[in-house]
């Protein structure tokens, strides 16, 4: 189902050109944030797109084949243009509020490692379903640093014309360095479906592991739960491994994702899926 989705990214942090980080002091002094960033970008995730500001055209499509299902593809497109004029009206940065009332002491001892700020990001969207429905969202996002991980909190608030209609999404995802080429992530996300009345979370832990500057990894055990009838319970368990190759100048990419689901449904039976992806970026 085809998408298109016009952002406006709020700000643009400061991008980094290093040498390769040759201890763990060097990781996680200047360039603490180094890995995530190469990482999430070669991921092309919305981090990334949203903190980085990037204009850009996305087209992806998915090939799903899953036991006991029927296989599924599904193309998507999705633009994003950065609007320079627009994004001032909506940037408001904590840490500028706060630096013309610090002292020169505690300004010379702050470390700019981090942008620990607030970004707001916004973007709409047109589905090509028959009917066409119109897609809004609204994020905000901040990055928290404690001694050797940065925690990643987004608020995301979607609205839909279609009978999912307001959705509410929370994340709260803690990343720590375990070398320039590895990268420990723990997801915690939560989406309440407000008048579908349905309320999941996600959780787990994943690596993130670049091979090459073609080629990277992420491993993921996650654990997904949902609320029904008052009811919390564990929905299903998941065992993945993302692959993605980078087939052509940073602009098409291939993704295979083989794993296992362990669906409730099924009485935590095991069930294999399959993932085939292209993608396409330009611009950025």
């Amino acid at each position: 189902m085809p998408n298109l989705c016009f952002a406006s990214p709020a700000e643009e942090p400061e991008e980094y050109s290093i040498p390769i980080l040759e201890s763990v002091q060097g990781l996680f002094g200047g360039q603490f944030n180094y890995v995530a960033n190469r990482l999430d970008s070669f991921f092309a995730t919305e981090r990334a797109d949203d903190e980085f500001g990037r204009s850009r055209i996305r087209i992806k499509s998915q090939f799903f084949v899953r036991e006991r299902a029927t296989s599924n593809l599904k193309t998507q497109y999705r633009i994003n243009l950065k609007l320079p004029h627009l994004e001032q009206k909506f940037k408001y940065d904590f840490d500028e509020k706060n630096k013309s009332q610090a002292s020169p002491a505690s300004a010379a001892i702050k470390k700019p490692t981090e942008n620990k700020g607030w970004i707001f990001n916004a973007d709409m969207g047109v589905s090509l379903a028959i009917p066409p429905k119109l897609v809004t969202r609204a994020r905000v996002r901040r990055n928290i640093v404690t001694g050797t991980f940065v925690h990643r909190f987004v608020e995301q608030l979607t609205y839909t014309t279609d009978a999912s209609a307001l959705v509410e999404e929370t994340g709260l995802n803690s990343d720590r360095p375990i070398k320039t080429t590895l990268l420990f992530r723990f997801l915690n996300t939560k989406q309440w479906q407000v008048l579908q009345k349905e309320f999941t979370t996600n959780h787990g832990p994943t690596w993130l592991h670049s091979i090459t500057e073609n080629d990277a990894f992420i491993y993921g055990l996650t654990m997904q739960t949902i609320i029904d009838n008052s009811v919390w319970y564990t929905s299903n368990y998941r065992l993945a491994v993302n692959y993605r190759h980078n087939l052509y100048k940073q602009w098409f990419y291939l993704d295979i994702v083989p794993g296992f689901d362990f669906p409730k449904i099924w009485s935590f039976r095991r069930t294999p899926f399959i993932t085939f992806q292209l993608e396409l970026l330009f611009g950025g």
